[in-house]
């Protein structure tokens, strides 16, 4: 059975048995009496052996018959074979013979021996082959471009669409051949140059055709006559400018001149240039943009609701649908119309600033006057150049790009020049008492001024939109005259300091001037002076820290620190620690903040020192004011201490220092704010409180006449405080310790009324600390302590004595 198997692999003929030899006899013999045992089973099967016989010679001829055709498929198959292994044989013979008629046709040519240098000898003439190929590749393009150029042309003016499409398939072959000219290692230039060319020309020819057709209407109704009516022309003429231009619509990176647009701008163009660009008294360049900048606004303004009514229409029907549709260029017609007359503007704008360049006084003007026209195109036609999020850059953009440098150190040279001559101002160091009603803290003329000219900077730069351009003017400009200002007063109190100490007196000196100018109120209007002006200072930076153009910065600035490193460039050249150290430490980081803050801390610094030196300039008056009477030995007066012999007038000695209290606390009064006003003396009375306390009520001893006088001197003083300040008997301003002591220590010898007498008073104070404790809160004392309430009564001599 293998061997079957495997024979009948190894080859597809079948595989035949001859009945007579391959089959055993013992095996025929068997399958015979099987057959039989099949077909005769019983006796009647006898009946039918003549069909049974029939049926075996049917079987018989079936099989030899089959048997013939085998032995003819397989006769067939061998010739077949036999036939195919001559065929082989014959084409393999064929092209042996074929080859070495080949190569010897080449040696014979080349008089070569090899293939290999035959083919060298080929290599100049294919080259000139595949030349003479690409030549012809190269004329049928120039042919398909001019083919379709004119194709183009000949659906020109009547079916714009239509000329779009042959011009679009030259316009990609325009695009790829630059492609394909990189990987062919810049092969074929002339034919790039000359395909890209074609496309530019075609393009231009097609706008003129269209853009003629529409002039031609134009022409018809008057334009710009304000009295004609737009036709259906219009409407066609426009319809086919737009749709031939959407192609270019489409690859727009800029703002694009709407083709419609352009024919109607162009009558105002021409006025335009005949107006500003010609030897007409308008267009000299004295004059700025004084007339060229209302001509443009005034000629929009006029035309806006002509071309809204008209033009509007049709442009949102072109664009309804697409993506343009919210584009303001493409549906806006007062924006499209901005947009056409611009590149004239412009192009004036770029003349005029080269001719006022060397001129720095012109320069700054017309820089304000352009950023203002621009200012004034966005807000007055609502233009954004087509960008909705950032608005419209503006001609000023441009122009900086170039001129920035050279406008900002005009600028800067201006604004210090400015300062210096606030400096120099003979009233600059004078205090403005008008400048504000009563109750506010006055500056100086000079601070006035420089705040003056730190906002008028402002207003020279705040409608600029480059960030590195409004940070420039801010810290090199702005937070420059700051700084010089905060120096100057800081060096005013620095003199104040070296003259008023002993040290400094010694080894600098002091001139009869300044010895003078410290006299009576001197001192205090030389602090002041500084401290109004510093006062003046933070109160308008807060207040522009607080305006949108200053808040925007601040944000402006704080998105972009915190994307930036430490040690990079934030605003152009501009170091991150530089503009962080000019600005605020909360830069970069959640914290609120604001540009000013570093600014407002040093003047913060600067008048807290100015109040402080003029708190210590009050203390230090007071032991010299009132060193007569500190020393006045009269308190020990005898006599009648009843109250009809109270009395009537105070000590002598009292009244230079409360003339001198008395015009301090005036002058102060009128250039100081109730706070810090509050604040100084709130700190001066106290020091005074100690000084009377001490060198007064503990130094001297005192009989009821003397103790009297000295209660009926301190409410003198009161009085003198009280003009000037409203305050309740708790406060500092009442000095209630000394109040307290000069009350227990006026005490009548004799009970009056209700009130103790001096001698029960003292028998208590003197006893335990609980029973002084009971006597004082009788008293209603409560700042007194209990040993200074014993030292007291002891410089009474009654209650000694007794």
């Amino acid at each position: 059975m293998a061997t079957s198997l495997i024979s009948r692999e190894k080859s597809p003929v079948a595989v035949l048995l001859n009945p007579q030899k391959d089959i055993p006899l013992g095996e025929r013999d068997i399958r015979v009496e099987d057959y039989l045992n099949d077909k005769i089973q019983t006796a009647a099967d006898l009946g039918d052996i003549s069909s049974l016989l029939a049926n075996v010679e049917l079987q018989k001829k079936q099989l030899e018959t089959q048997l013939r055709h085998a032995k003819s498929e397989l006769n067939q198959a061998r010739e077949s074979s036999v036939n195919h292994s001559t065929l082989m044989l014959e084409q393999s013979q064929a092209f042996e013979r074929e080859y070495l008629n080949v190569h010897n046709r080449l040696k014979i040519v080349t008089s070569s021996d090899t293939p290999e240098e035959a083919k060298r000898r080929f290599e100049k003439p294919m080259e000139k082959l595949r030349k003479v190929e690409l030549a012809q590749s190269y004329v049928a393009l120039l042919r398909e471009a001019e083919a379709l150029k004119d194709e183009a042309k000949s659906y020109l003016p009547g079916n714009p669409k239509e000329a779009l499409k042959p011009y679009t398939i030259l316009k990609e072959r325009a695009m790829v051949l630059p492609e394909l000219q990189d990987v062919a290692e810049g092969a074929g230039v002339h034919l790039v140059k000359f395909i890209q060319e074609t496309t530019d020309e075609l393009w231009i020819e097609m706008k003129k055709i269209m853009l003629d057709e529409f002039e031609a209407v134009l022409k018809k109704s008057k334009w710009p006559d304000a009295t004609s009516e737009p036709t259906t022309e219009w409407s066609d003429c426009l319809e086919k400018l737009l749709d031939l231009q959407m192609p270019e619509i489409v690859a727009a990176r800029e703002p694009l001149i709407l083709l419609p647009m352009e024919v109607l701008a162009k009558p105002f163009v021409q006025q335009f240039r005949y107006h500003f660009f010609s030897d007409k008294p308008t267009n000299h360049p004295n004059q700025l943009g004084n007339y060229y900048f209302e001509w443009f606004l005034g000629t929009v303004s006029k035309w806006q609701n002509f071309f809204r009514e008209n033009i509007g229409p049709v442009l949102a029907a072109h664009f309804r649908g697409n993506i343009y549709s919210g584009n303001a260029l493409y549906v806006d017609p007062v924006a499209a119309f901005v947009t056409a007359l611009l590149p004239v503007m412009k192009a004036k704008v770029d003349i005029q600033v080269e001719a006022v360049a060397n001129n720095p006084q012109l320069l700054s003007r017309f820089m304000v006057q352009l950023m203002n026209f621009d200012e004034a195109v966005r807000k007055k036609f609502n233009y954004d150049g087509g960008n909705v999020d950032l608005g419209w850059k503006g001609l000023t953009w441009e122009v900086l790009d170039r001129w920035f440098d050279t406008w900002y150190e005009v600028e800067k040279k201006f604004a210090l020049e400015r300062y210096w001559d606030i400096n120099k101002s003979p009233d600059s160091t004078a205090i403005d008492y008008d400048s504000s009603g009563p109750g506010k803290t006055k500056p100086t003329y000079g601070a006035i001024k420089v705040t003056d000219l730190i906002q008028t900077e402002t207003l020279q730069y705040n409608k600029l939109r480059k960030f590195s351009h409004k940070m420039k003017f801010l810290i090199g400009i702005q937070a420059e005259i700051l700084d010089l200002y905060y120096g100057r007063l800081k060096d005013s109190l620095d003199v104040y300091s070296t003259i008023t100490s002993t040290v400094g007196r010694t080894i600098h000196g002091i001139t009869k001037e300044q010895e003078a100018a410290l006299q009576g109120v001197g001192k205090f209007e030389t602090l002041c002076k500084v401290f109004g002006s510093a006062e003046h200072l933070i109160s308008m930076m807060k207040d522009w820290s607080n305006e949108e153009f200053f808040i925007d910065m601040w944000e402006d600035l704080q998105e972009r620190a915190k994307d930036t490193d430490s040690s990079a460039n934030l605003a152009s050249e501009m170091p991150y620690n530089e503009v962080r150290d000019s600005t605020s430490d909360a830069m970069g980081s959640e914290l609120e903040g604001a540009v000013f803050d570093k600014t407002i801390d040093s003047f913060e610094k600067l008048r807290q020192m100015a109040e402080s030196y003029i708190t210590q300039a009050i203390k230090y008056s007071f032991p010299v004011s009132f060193k007569q009477y500190i020393t006045k030995p009269q308190w020990c007066t005898i006599g009648d201490a009843s109250s009809s012999s109270y009395p009537s007038a105070r000590t002598a000695e009292l009244d230079g220092p409360l003339q001198e209290l008395t015009q301090g606390m005036e002058f102060l009064r009128k250039v100081l704010s109730d706070a810090p006003f509050r604040r100084i003396w709130r700190d001066a009375l106290g020091s005074l409180q100690d000084l009377i306390f001490h060198d007064v009520l503990f130094r001297q001893e005192f009989t009821s006449l003397g103790a009297a006088q000295l209660r009926y001197d301190f409410e003198a003083v009161q009085a003198t405080i009280g003009r000037y300040i409203k305050y309740a008997n708790g406060s500092t301003f009442a000095m209630p310790k000394l109040r307290e002591a000069i009350l227990l220590l006026s005490l009548p010898v004799e009970a009056e009324g209700e009130q103790k007498s001096l001698r029960d008073i003292s028998e208590e104070i003197f006893a335990d600390g609980q029973r002084t404790s009971d006597a004082l809160e009788s008293l209603g004392f409560k700042h007194l302590t209990n040993g200074e309430a014993r030292a007291v009564l002891a410089k009474r001599l009654e209650a000694s004595t007794d």
